[in-house]
């Protein structure tokens, strides 16, 4: 996944992963500037598949995704190259709800490991909770439990 920090870019700096940054860092100015800079549509995917969608919700860029979801022709069940959707990317219970009800996101969807968001969830809860000390609190861990906990909760 993405690791960027949030930095000014001008117009000599914006290229093709500049988008991809600017969903990620929750910069909306940025990303419209280099989507238009670029003459990229908002329904843009990289070479491994991730829209900026995938991008925002993976760190919850709250406003980001719903100013891409009113987009126009946006996939909100875009798979990336492992077949994974934003829902699957995402890390918080916010952003989830975003995708399963606002955008109606198929939330049982497989991935290319035959695993839906909920899966791929429980799993990484599983593998954070066995690495962490007793008694030690992770606000990482919590969102992801809260996560899971809404995914569990949907019909």
């Amino acid at each position: 996944m993405f690791a960027f920090s949030n930095q000014q870019q001008n117009s000599e700096e914006i290229d093709s992963s500049t988008p991809f940054v600017a969903a990620s860092d929750g910069d909306l100015a940025l990303l419209q500037k280099s989507l238009q800079h670029l003459s990229l549509p908002a329904t843009v995917a990289d070479s491994n598949g991730l829209t900026l969608l995938h991008s925002a919700a993976s760190y919850n860029q709250i406003e980001v995704m719903r100013w891409v979801l009113s987009q126009p022709n946006i996939d909100v069940n875009a798979k990336d190259s492992d077949g994974d959707t934003p829902l699957h990317h995402c890390d918080q219970m916010s952003a989830a709800k975003i995708l399963v009800e606002e955008a109606k996101v198929d939330y049982r969807i497989k991935n290319s490991d035959g695993q839906t968001a909920l899966q791929v969830k429980e799993e990484e809860a599983n593998e954070m909770g066995g690495e962490m000390d007793d008694g030690e609190e992770d606000e990482d861990f919590k969102n992801l439990e809260e996560l899971v906990g809404y995914l569990r909760s949907l019909p």
